[in-house]
């Protein structure tokens, strides 16, 4: 296995418990690891992947791209459905999910029509 693939799933990881660590804040992980922690220990592991990545531009595939969305969503509504509520006040009361949903939405379309509009094009050259 490859050392960004490590990294990344360690990023996501973290990126969870920090999640986690937010709406459900009197847990034992959250006793355990605080956000500062959480949050040190991705800067870290993000410094690492670019440092190991040594300068080389990756773009995010739209496959992983679309997926990574609708994780970081779909990880807020079961954290929510769980019972847990955001200490930075991420609910689905507040108007500031609506337009995350939204503007996530539009990226996503964006995306999808982007995608679409390369395949025709390479269908065009063949």
């Amino acid at each position: 296995m490859r050392l960004s693939t490590i990294l990344n799933f360690c990023i996501l990881v973290f990126f969870t418990l920090l999640f986690v660590n937010d709406f459900f804040p009197h847990t034992t992980i959250a006793g355990t690891l605080s956000k500062k922690i959480i949050l040190l220990i991705l800067i870290a592991l993000v410094i690492v992947q670019i440092a190991t990545d040594k300068g080389r531009y990756k773009k995010l595939s739209k496959k992983a791209y679309v997926g990574l969305t609708v994780y970081t969503v779909g990880l807020w509504v079961v954290l929510t459905l769980l019972g847990g509520q955001s200490q930075l006040g991420l609910s689905f009361n507040s108007p500031i999910f609506y337009i995350i949903v939204l503007f996530l939405a539009f990226d996503l379309l964006r995306v999808y029509r982007q995608s679409k509009q390369e395949r025709s094009e390479e269908k065009a050259k063949q």
